[in-house]
């Protein structure tokens, strides 16, 4: 067993130093890193005013409440468990603007960006809006990728953030959707 976690430790930062590591040299990526891990976040705050302005505010609630599942799931997994971020474990690898001025208590695991914007994909996307939840999709996506090649995250941390996002999305869809009949 401990045979398989450090396999899966020493996967999960090689995959990490493959994505951090492809900047060099190329600051175009890293400025693309840098913009979906500090600003990808905002897009899908900013689809709650687009679901606002559209009236669909049970989309809207579900969004919410998939934010608030996810938040108390996570707040229970750093309870018990408080990984550090790859740029303090590493430090001496790591050094892009954004890890600057982030307090060094900050936790890496499940990465919260990420189930924010996959929580919110998931609920707008099956409230029926297609086309703007598979686009906030391919957003959290990048917002994952964002996050682990700013130095922010190991790739477990977003898978896990993932995972965390679209389970919280569907639970909040079906708590709304059981109890919309009651609100109209």
């Amino acid at each position: 067993m401990n045979n398989i976690l450090n396999k899966i430790r020493y996967d999960d930062y090689e995959i990490y130093r493959i994505l951090h590591g492809a900047i060099s040299g190329r600051p175009w990526l890293n400025e693309t890193y840098l913009f979906f891990a500090k600003y990808g976040i905002v897009f899908f705050f900013l689809s709650f005013i687009y679901l606002i302005l559209q009236k669909r505010i049970n989309a809207f609630i579900c969004a919410f409440m998939a934010m608030g599942i996810a938040a108390i799931v996570d707040f229970v997994i750093v309870i018990f468990w408080k990984r550090p971020r790859p740029f303090i474990s590493h430090s001496s690898e790591i050094l892009t603007p954004i890890t600057q001025g982030l307090r060094v208590y900050s936790v890496s695991f499940p990465s919260v960006h990420t189930y924010i914007a996959f929580a919110i994909a998931t609920s707008v996307f099956l409230y029926g809006h297609k086309k703007l939840g598979t686009a906030l999709f391919v957003l959290a996506t990048c917002v994952a990728i964002g996050r682990v090649g700013a130095g922010l995250h190991y790739p477990s941390d977003v898978i896990a953030g993932a995972f965390l996002g679209i389970a919280s999305g569907i639970m909040a869809y079906l708590i709304t959707h059981a109890k919309e009949s009651k609100w109209e």
